[in-house]
């Protein structure tokens, strides 16, 4: 019988309080919680991660760097804040402003197009939004957060459907199941978790209830079922020191009240077959770039597995649909009225192996297809945002041999990928336009192309509790219909001119080197105690880099597109991470030092395009104790953000330049008392010295302005009863 865990995911997979955690159990969400029933389940502690696991994105034996935070890490230390939980991770960053709450994810400096591959229970989120010269017009990602069960990272190559078309790495943000509420000896059950604070936040809650009928269809099918609503409401707060923000559609903050909820199904029929439903959804309304926002997100998933008792065939096919509307609400501005819409939709099919050849030597591999379409539709004053659809297809193979100590990992996939956009009208005699002649453009144009991807390592066991691993892999992204079918930035109901289109333009391309070291391992000091960490370094070359620059177009002159860059970029860094759990006291760290040679377009810094280089060190530290028998859990960390480099537009001389930004310290405290088992009291104080800063890695403006907030108290309640 098929066991889905190779040596190494049994090994580093220490309980949750290891690395992430802070304590209490919870349900796994392994990749046996994930595809329950998949033939035998190998039982472990609920996840943690020194970047040695394996997750749907991850499989084949290989080991990478990866990192998960559960849900309740995120309630309780981060104050439910997904953007300020990814920034604690190495080599992982955000773009954060005071008045959008969807979510840029930047992994070793890379973000927005594609390039990190975003999604919400494996499905990606690709919509954006070109909305004034601060935006980055990347991919925005519209989560609850008191619907998140834990957010995975993975940096680097990533292998199966996820690494479709993806150059830096993927984030995924897994939603409630039954198992994350639920213990498994019982039928039904249900979740309340209310919040109120201070200086932002208001109120915030979610309600979740699920149910299992187990002994179904003879004895052997089970149904699990989980139904979940959240609201939050979240008023315009004071920066450090007090400072007062500018409000309302011209202003830098505003009131963000998102409504959320999820309905899931998990129809096991017997010990081969297994069929999954689900649906999320996301309202929200808040103000943005002088137009009011109304977001409306919806997600679909199907997914079927089939087990037989076979080392040979372990089958998962699943489909997904995301729609993510907008709409600019409201009169006044030359946008009010704006409509856009992007669907993403697609289909993958794997098929996994796990065979013993010998005493000591394990095969494990992967084969798979996959298909997705990135489906971007204007309906309304479309400004900086062209319509169009991107297709990626893949074809990919993985696999693993692992031989006593060490272990050889490959892969090979073919990503097909085909671009299909509208070409607006531009006068003869401008650019490739026959002078004499009708006007061109006004018409539907393709672009198609494939490319061979390969990936190697090897892994060396150095004990019971420690590995190390170097990977060599090649990965890419196509250009997207955002840039290559830009028609400048057309005001009110233009359409814009096809002279600024590239059809020419060429996948970005990344190959490199990623070298790294895992332990975890317990009763180092005293026989109860815990230590696991991470260690890695990474250089990376990546060419045909895209931006966007000004080029000049016989017949028309200077104009804005978007182009590919000859010269290489260096991408090289050194990320670690990891915790000590003596029980009564913890500590947990993380660091990441990052240099990117990023180039600065001519449009970067003025809407068309965004520098995404995260500043050159980011640490945190989160010092801990547990008391009164492990009741009351009280911590202190420290966020340390260093020295940056931003995109200035001149607007006068109509000339960019890099920025400096300085470094800063944040301090935050959080708690937590066990009223029992299953509930708790739990708060955060997020900038404990009321410091003035400016969200680092967001825009220069965004910095300089030192809108960061200030000193702010959320105070909860959480509950399985």
């Amino acid at each position: 019988m098929m066991i889905r865990h190779s040596w190494q995911a049994m090994v580093f997979l220490a309980n949750d309080k290891a690395l992430h955690g802070d304590g209490e159990q919870q349900a796994p969400r392994s990749a046996a919680a994930e595809t329950s029933g998949r033939g035998q389940e190998v039982v472990v502690d609920a996840l943690a991660v020194a970047g040695a696991g394996q997750s749907d994105g991850d499989q084949g034996g290989e080991a990478g760097a990866r990192s998960v935070v559960d849900g309740k890490t995120l309630q309780t230390r981060f104050a439910g804040d997904p953007q300020m939980a990814l920034r604690s991770l190495p080599g992982v960053f955000t773009r954060q402003s005071t008045d959008q709450p969807g979510i840029e994810v930047n992994i070793r400096g890379l973000s927005g197009y594609g390039r990190v591959n975003a999604m919400i229970d494996g499905v990606p989120q690709t919509f954006r939004n070109v909305a004034s010269h601060a935006s980055s017009g990347g991919s925005l990602l519209y989560v609850h957060p008191e619907l998140l069960a834990d957010i995975e990272v993975s940096r680097g190559a990533v292998a199966g459907a996820q690494g479709s078309g993806t150059l830096a790495g993927t984030a995924d943000f897994h939603t409630l199941e039954v198992a994350d509420f639920i213990a498994d000896d019982k039928d039904h059950g249900a979740l309340i978790r209310l919040k109120a604070g201070d200086n932002g936040p208001r109120y915030s809650g979610a309600l979740a209830w699920g149910q299992r009928w187990k002994g179904l269809w003879g004895g052997e099918g089970q149904v699990d079922t989980v139904a979940a609503l959240a609201w939050t409401r979240t008023g315009v707060y004071r920066a450090g020191g007090r400072a007062r923000i500018p409000s309302g559609p011209q202003g830098q903050a505003a009131d963000d009240v998102p409504r959320s909820g999820l309905v899931k199904l998990d129809a096991r029929l017997d010990a081969r077959h297994d069929l999954k439903l689900g649906v999320r959804w996301y309202g929200n309304r808040f103000d943005n770039s002088s137009y009011g926002w109304s977001i409306d997100n919806r997600t679909w998933t199907a997914a079927y597995a089939y087990m037989p008792d076979s080392d040979w065939l372990d089958v998962d096919v699943k489909a997904w649909l995301n729609d993510t509307r907008l709409t600019y609400v409201g009169s006044g501005g030359g946008y009010a009225g704006r409509r856009t819409e992007d669907k993403n939709y697609g289909l993958s099919a794997d098929n996994h192996i796990q065979v013993a050849l010998g005493d000591t030597l394990q095969l494990q591999a992967r084969q798979g297809i996959s298909w997705d379409r990135e489906d971007f539709q204007t309906h309304a004053r479309r400004g900086g945002n062209h319509p169009g659809v991107l297709d990626k297809a893949s074809l990919y193979a993985d696999a693993a041999l692992d031989i006593g100590r060490y272990a050889v990992y490959s892969g090979l996939r073919y990503d097909r990928w085909r671009l299909h956009g509208w070409r607006a009208p531009y006068g003869a005699g401008m650019g490739d336009c026959p002078a004499e002649g009708r006007a061109c453009g006004n018409d539907w144009v393709t672009h198609a192309a494939g490319q061979w991807l390969p990936r190697i390592g090897v892994r060396l066991k150095l004990g019971s509790a420690w590995q190390m691993h170097l990977e060599w892999a090649h990965t890419f992204r196509p250009p997207t219909s955002h840039e290559a079918f830009f028609a400048l930035v057309p005001f009110g109901a233009g359409v814009g001119s096809g002279i600024a289109n590239n059809l020419d333009l060429k996948p970005e391309q990344s190959r490199g080197w990623d070298l790294g070291t895992d332990y975890a391992g317990r009763g180092l000091l005293r026989d109860d105690d815990s230590l696991s960490f991470h260690l890695g370094l990474f250089f990376n070359s990546i060419s045909h880099y895209i931006v966007n620059d000004f080029v000049e177009i016989p017949g028309w002159g200077e104009t804005a597109m978007w182009v590919n860059r000859s010269d290489r970029i260096r991408n090289r860094g050194l990320e670690a991470e990891g915790s000590y759990d003596a029980g009564s006291t913890y500590a947990r760290f993380s660091f990441s030092a990052t240099h990117t040679g990023q180039p600065l377009g001519d449009g970067t810094g003025a809407g068309n395009g965004e520098s995404t280089l995260l500043p050159a060190r980011v640490a945190s530290l989160d010092l801990g104790m547990r008391l009164l028998g492990r009741r009351l859990d009280l911590g202190v960390q420290g966020r340390y953000v260093g020295k940056g480099r931003e995109a200035v537009y001149d607007w006068y001389s109509f000339v960019n330049t890099w920025g400096r930004t300085k470094a800063y310290t944040l301090v935050d405290m959080h708690g937590s008392y066990a009223l029992s088992r299953n509930s708790r009291l739990f708060f955060t104080i997020e900038n404990l010295a009321d410091r003035r800063y400016g969200y680092a890695g967001s825009g220069y403006n965004t910095f300089v302005e030192q809108y960061g907030r200030g000193r702010s108290l959320i105070i909860g309640f959480s509950g399985r009863f």
